[in-house]
């Protein structure tokens, strides 16, 4: 199932004019006017998750009340778009700039070189990717080319995808790609205009723009080595084990770190019945999803009864949601040795779509103690099953779930 995020988010504040070769192109207000046309029309064909959160009354009243200028830049035509995250809350609805702008900014792109964290209420630099800036870990950052971080966050945040009202997932992408997102709204720079607070006093720095092959090397070389998808670490004086699992996905999970979801689980059980572990933390800190498989496999071994995983699927026909076929239907048995010990989950806002899947079943059956932040999606309903379509004028892509996972009763689902 879905998951893996490379990621792309949007705002609709002022633009720089300082964008690259190739994304001066003017869209006209028809041009627009036909696109969001487009785009409505397929969302309302296609997606299954569209009033979930948004009644269909103010979902057309969203779309008639857009104000388009006689002329608009790709990036502005792009922010305004973004607009409709808000609308949809639905954490599969992926925004992308277009594939000519992509490329562009990845080939010859200038990158904002600083890894900021946002708090909740400011903006700090947490990792500085250039050695040549003056930028310092821990520099409180007031404002990035003349836009002050709270305007720029709270702009960003309303403009990014969520599953519901919350901003846990959208706060854990921005803190984690904000350089990607940042260009789609604001362009990539040579030079990037930075006001920091340190030591109590306001200091302006200028940063140099950094290549995004750079910029994805000197994350890489900051970053603690990976050697292992799925770890466990334990101590039998305590008689507790850490479970770790950054992803779901098989194919990652193969191809990147060489490891086998099922055998490494049907491995791990065993031992800690073996070991007469009392205590199992589970994790999931920053696991975007993955094969719902794997997740219901996982749990075969923490549930003493049978369980669903999902409860059914819907998916869009004819205008209407109607009952249909998914992965994982039905009741699943529990696996032997089934963990009879207490289970606690770490989650934070990157905890995402299966993870949310594998979290809701487990407090459903009052299975485990959840500590940290919450998931990313919700724990009745998501949606999966994404098919693009790119908007005819100006070249966007949007990513629409097609099936509806109904995890469990949600008065929200009608």
């Amino acid at each position: 199932m879905m998951g893996k995020h490379t990621l792309y988010l949007f705002y609709f504040l002022m633009i720089n004019s300082l964008w690259t070769v190739g994304q001066d192109r003017f869209l006209s207000q028809e041009e627009v006017r036909e696109d969001l046309s487009f785009l409505q029309k397929q969302l309302i064909k296609h997606h299954p998750n569209l009033y979930v959160y948004t009644q269909p009354h103010a979902f057309h009243e969203f779309f008639d009340s857009l104000i388009i200028p006689d002329s608009l830049s790709l990036p502005e035509t792009y922010t305004l778009i973004a607009s409709t995250h808000a609308l949809i809350k639905d954490g599969h609805t992926l925004l992308f700039p277009s594939s000519q702008t992509l490329q562009i900014n990845r080939n010859t792109g200038y990158f904002f070189p600083v890894q900021p964290f946002w708090d909740g209420n400011a903006l700090y630099a947490l990792h500085n990717y250039d050695p040549s800036s003056s930028i310092s870990r821990g520099d409180k950052i007031l404002s990035i080319n003349g836009i002050p971080s709270h305007t720029l966050i709270d702009g960003l945040l309303k403009k990014m995808m969520r599953d519901g009202e919350g901003h846990q997932y959208s706060t854990w992408v921005l803190n984690t790609y904000f350089y990607e997102y940042y260009s789609y709204f604001y362009g990539c720079h040579k030079a990037y205009e930075v006001t920091v607070e340190r030591k109590g006093k306001e200091v302006s720095l200028t940063l140099p723009g950094i290549r995004r092959a750079q910029l994805l090397e000197q994350i890489a070389r900051a970053s603690e080595p990976e050697e292992t998808g799925i770890t466990l670490d334990w101590e039998l004086e305590n008689q507790a084990a850490l479970l770790t699992i950054k992803t779901w996905h098989s194919n990652i999970l193969r191809k990147q770190y060489a490891q086998n979801f099922k055998k490494e689980i049907q491995s791990i059980m065993p031992f800690l019945a073996q070991k007469n572990i009392e205590h199992l933390i589970i994790d999931l800190r920053n696991n975007q999803g993955g094969d719902t498989q794997n997740s219901r496999l996982l749990l075969s071994y923490l549930l003493d009864e049978p369980f669903e995983l999902v409860e059914g699927y819907q998916k869009m026909q004819n205008g209407k949601l109607v009952k249909c076929k998914g992965p994982q239907m039905g009741m699943h048995n529990p696996k032997s040795p089934v963990f009879q010990g207490k289970v606690y989950v770490l989650t934070n806002g990157g905890s995402f779509s299966n993870t949310g899947i594998f979290c809701s079943v487990l407090k459903k059956y009052n299975r485990a103690l959840f500590i940290g932040e919450e998931t990313g999606g919700s724990e009745f309903v998501i949606s999966g099953a994404a098919k693009n379509i790119r908007l005819p004028y100006s070249g966007l892509t949007l990513a629409i779930p097609r099936l509806q996972f109904l995890i469990k009763e949600n008065k929200l689902i009608s």
